[in-house]
Parts: C-alpha cells; sequence; structure tokens
C-alpha cells in the first residue's frame, strides 16, 4: 500500500459507525523489507511517514508506551477494547485526538514473530485508560 492508500484507509474507518464495537482495529502494510534503506523495517519506516501525514492534520501525536498497561491487566485492572488488544499486539503507539465519534487514531507496529512486523491503525471512540 502507498501513503495514500494508508490516509485513505483510515478515513474510510474514521467515516464508519461503530455498530458491534466502539473500535476498528486494521492491518495497513505488512512487514516486507524496506529496498530504499536496507535492514530497516518497512511497516516502522511506513508508520514514521504516514504519522508525519497525520501530524498535519492533527499536530503532533502524543507517544505512548503500552507496557504499563500490560502491567495494570496483569495486576487485575481490567483494561478496556481496544486499548487491551493493543497494548498485547504492539509495544507503542503513536496517538492522536481528533474530532468527531472516531476521537482517537493510533499507529503501531506489531513486535516480531512468524508473520512479521506489520503496521496497524487503531479507530476508537473510547478513551484511552
Amino acid at each position: 500500500m502507498t501513503l495514500a492508500q494508508h490516509l485513505a484507509a483510515i478515513d474510510l474507518l474514521r467515516a464508519r459507525a461503530f455498530p458491534d464495537q466502539p473500535y476498528h482495529l486494521a492491518e495497513l502494510a505488512p512487514a516486507r523489507a524496506c529496498p530504499e534503506a536496507p535492514g530497516e523495517d518497512r511497516a516502522e519506516t511506513e508508520r514514521e511517514a504516514l504519522a508525519l501525514l497525520l501530524a498535519a492534520r492533527w499536530g503532533p501525536p502524543h507517544l505512548v508506551g503500552l507496557s504499563g498497561l500490560l502491567l495494570r491487566s496483569g495486576a487485575g485492572e481490567e483494561i478496556p477494547r481496544p486499548w487491551d488488544l493493543l497494548a498485547g499486539a504492539v509495544p507503542d503507539i503513536q496517538l492522536w485526538r481528533t474530532d468527531g465519534p472516531a476521537a482517537w487514531v493510533a499507529l503501531g507496529v506489531t513486535g516480531s514473530g512468524e508473520e512479521g512486523r506489520r503496521l496497524v491503525v487503531c479507530v476508537t471512540e473510547v478513551d484511552p485508560p
């Protein structure tokens, strides 16, 4: 996917209603080697480029580490969805507060695994815990 396609996907997610759950979680790009930057992770490179475009819309993102949510969850605190899902999948997010019912947009890159690293976006009306 191109950055323009990523932006279009985020706009579509923001425009969609939340009939069954108060969030939309989607993979934007599979991780592949980045030919213009050998050894770098394409998902991370694309996240940084996309974050610059989103910052032009909504200002600079909040950089949020999610390990604290895992610790709180492990201590018995109930973490609301989608934040519990994000905390289990990505170590950190770039987060924007936006207008409208889809008030939050979060970008993250999944950790390593058999499937490789993936760029994910979450659009939600649920405030971060």
